[in-house]
């Protein structure tokens, strides 16, 4: 399970209950680079009640002022909602702001008992009893305060009912990792990126469970980076780099495991590399992968 601000949460992808804490992260990339926008004004949730469209959601009249944006109209509609901006050691169980965990990297946290409030105390409530389905994040922002210009972004996620299985026989799954570079070019700052495959070898598990890991099945990602020694004729053979750490990895909803690797200080030569992850009762310590800094 991810840990936002050391606290068990559910990302989007990872099969999220109706009564777990769900992180919806928000990455803001202008001209291809992680930046800050001006103000994240507000995250509200809605339930998709419009076979996959949420334009019911907003104010599209034209030559309106509020164009765009979600139409207050639907404020009794609304699931959740969140304002207040605060960093991620901010966060505890329950707060309904929205944390900022690195630059033009965001969160919030929907989870069951969370209360709620729209600007002057217009609306209040608390996200209790929420069904299983799909749902809209639509997040507003104002890259540039000067102007004051408001734009929405609007993504999606689902709540199941729960993410238990129950089975008659102990799971048996295979996963195979494979580093994708095998090459760096020094004074580069590029994403490491260890991709995973899983297989379920028991036959008589139904598709549907099988299909539940096209999912995130992997926890508490880590990873190590070695630098190997051309000469080893005195001393250790190797230099360790990057000792065993789980800041700064990151794990998709492919369950690729990413890592950001500055090179600007390292020599060039070999490398190997190393991630470990949990799953169920196992963990899992991948090969040893070579990678060329040249």
């Amino acid at each position: 399970m991810a840990k936002f601000n050391n606290i068990s949460v559910t990302p989007r992808f990872n099969r999220p209950s109706t009564v777990g804490k769900t992180l919806l992260e928000f990455n803001y990339i202008k001209g291809g680079d992680y930046v800050d926008p001006g103000l994240i004004v507000s995250v509200h949730i809605f339930k998709d009640i419009n076979n996959g469209s949420a334009d019911n959601w907003l104010d599209l009249h034209s030559g309106g002022s509020n164009y765009g944006l979600v139409d207050p109209e639907h404020n009794d509609d609304i699931v959740a909602y969140f304002s207040d901006n605060g960093d991620e050691d901010a966060y505890q169980s329950g707060g309904s702001s929205i944390y900022k965990y690195g630059t033009g990297k965001f969160a919030v946290v929907l989870e069951e008992g969370m209360d709620w409030s729209l600007p002057g105390g217009l609306v209040y409530g608390t996200y209790t009893n929420a069904v299983t389905g799909k749902y809209w994040d639509i997040w507003t922002v104002q890259d540039n305060i000067a102007d004051g210009n408001l734009v929405t972004y609007i993504h999606s996620f689902e709540l199941f009912e729960d993410s238990i299985i129950t089975l008659t026989e102990p799971l048996m799954v295979t996963t195979r990792q494979k580093l994708v570079q095998k090459y760096v070019n020094k004074n580069s700052k590029i994403d490491l990126h260890i991709t995973s495959e899983h297989t379920v070898n028991n036959t008589n598990i139904t598709s549907s469970i099988k299909n539940i890991f096209n999912s995130t099945i992997l926890n508490n990602a880590a990873i190590r980076i070695i630098k190997l020694k051309d000469d080893t004729s005195s001393g250790a053979s190797y230099e360790e780099i990057v000792p065993w750490t789980s800041d700064g990895v990151n794990v998709n909803s492919d369950d690729t495991i990413i890592y950001n690797w500055n090179t600007e200080a390292r020599e060039i030569g070999m490398y190997e590399l190393q991630v470990s992850s949990t799953f169920l009762d196992q963990n899992i310590l991948s090969d040893k992968f070579n990678l060329v800094v040249r």
